[in-house]
């Protein structure tokens, strides 16, 4: 069975959970993450991680969703949440130098404090890093990312690189510091992010799907789900010339 080690299903309509849920397992995926972006949506993750037993919750602030400097109550909050016995990752955090995103400082600020709390509980770190879309030869924000995880030691957790979209001197470096690389359905049309897949060893590749609400997309049919692993799993095989079953129960 396959592992969804990345998603926000806690953000859909509860009445499409069990629909969702149900579509996973028959497509052979047994088991999902569901990654909170703030304190109650973290406490949505591990509130649906209580009702079902294939869901497993993610802890976290998301670097985008930050409207402050990280505060003391707020690391108070999910350091207790991170102790609870259904989060199994600190996620989603990381940085993320978008045009709107806020102030660097704070992301990685929260950043390295959320590292602190997976330490404080040996929870892997499934991190988030998106540039500047004019920033693309100076790479700021996987510059800072990655320097903090390096200086914490982060890799010492294990964890993931979150929806990798990266080249291979980028997956390497990712490797280097103790990470997995995590496809998800990016891969699928990408011949160039297809050829790090093929480059990155099996042993460092986890899936996922990041499954959140798509209104934006008419047909609901069309929304990506967790059932969808199967089909960024089916094209690592390809692309790796396996059987799909090695990939079953891959996880951070």
């Amino acid at each position: 069975m396959l592992i969804d080690i990345h998603t926000h299903i806690q953000q859909h309509d509860p009445s499409e959970v069990d629909g969702m849920i149900q579509r996973a397992k028959e497509a052979g995926v047994s088991t999902i993450i569901a990654a909170g972006t703030t304190i109650e949506d973290s406490k949505k993750a591990i509130a649906l991680a209580e009702t079902y037993s294939n869901i497993f919750a993610g802890v976290g602030i998301h670097p985008a969703d930050l409207e402050a400097p990280i505060s003391r109550e707020d690391i108070n909050t999910l350091n207790e949440l991170a102790g609870h016995e259904r989060v199994i990752v600190m996620s989603e955090i990381g940085i993320d130098f978008m045009p709107k995103s806020p102030d660097h400082d704070w992301q990685e600020e929260a950043f390295a404090a959320q590292i602190e709390i997976a330490r404080n509980h040996n929870l892997p770190v499934v991190f988030h890093i998106r540039e500047h879309l004019d920033d693309l030869t100076r790479f700021e924000a996987r510059s800072a990312a990655l320097s903090i995880l390096a200086d914490l030691d982060a890799g010492e957790l294990g964890g993931a690189a979150h929806y990798f979209q990266g080249d291979y001197d980028y997956a390497r470096k990712v490797l280097d510091l103790g990470f997995k690389i995590s496809f998800a359905k990016p891969l699928l049309r990408s011949p160039e992010l297809q050829e790090v897949a093929k480059r990155v060893p099996l042993d460092s590749i986890v899936l996922e799907t990041d499954s959140y609400p798509q209104p934006f997309k008419k047909n609901r049919a069309r929304w990506t789900e967790p059932k969808d692993t199967r089909q960024v799993a089916e094209c690592l095989a390809q692309l790796k010339n396996i059987p799909l079953k090695q990939f079953h129960n891959r996880n951070v």
